[in-house]
């Protein structure tokens, strides 16, 4: 259709050529065609820090990424309905709130909720 393609081919038809693997490797006549994305070299770093450092990316995964998921799915925020930095800011901030009361919520229930309220309006 005469678009490019945003991934430069690599292509080493001489070597193809020689190679015993070939016909296990390509069904192409000439050879094989490999095509590496522009930003290939960073997505190899972070993924082999990423194998290095296994037990803190799961760590992170179970208590920073878990709020995010939760107000996405749960709490049918996977979107912003304002616009502008301001607004969305705002918006943001309402979301999170409404999260952090759940949680204590959950943790403490309403009634100790209420007593906590109320022996804070006495001082």
């Amino acid at each position: 259709d005469g678009t490019k393609s945003p991934c430069p081919y690599y292509q080493n038809y001489i070597a193809c050529d020689k190679c015993e693997a070939k016909d296990k490797c390509t069904k192409a006549e000439k050879g094989r065609q490999i095509r590496r994305l522009k930003e290939q070299d960073a997505l190899d770093a972070i993924n082999a820090r990423t194998a290095r450092n296994k037990e803190k990316y799961l760590k992170r995964q179970m208590i920073v990424e878990h709020p995010f998921g939760t107000i996405k799915r749960a709490m049918n925020a996977g979107y912003f309905l304002t616009r502008g930095f301001a607004s969305v800011r705002a918006e943001v901030s309402l979301t999170f709130l409404a999260y952090n009361l759940k949680r204590v919520i959950n943790i403490l229930g309403m009634k100790e909720i209420m007593q906590r309220l109320e022996a804070a309006s006495c001082n």
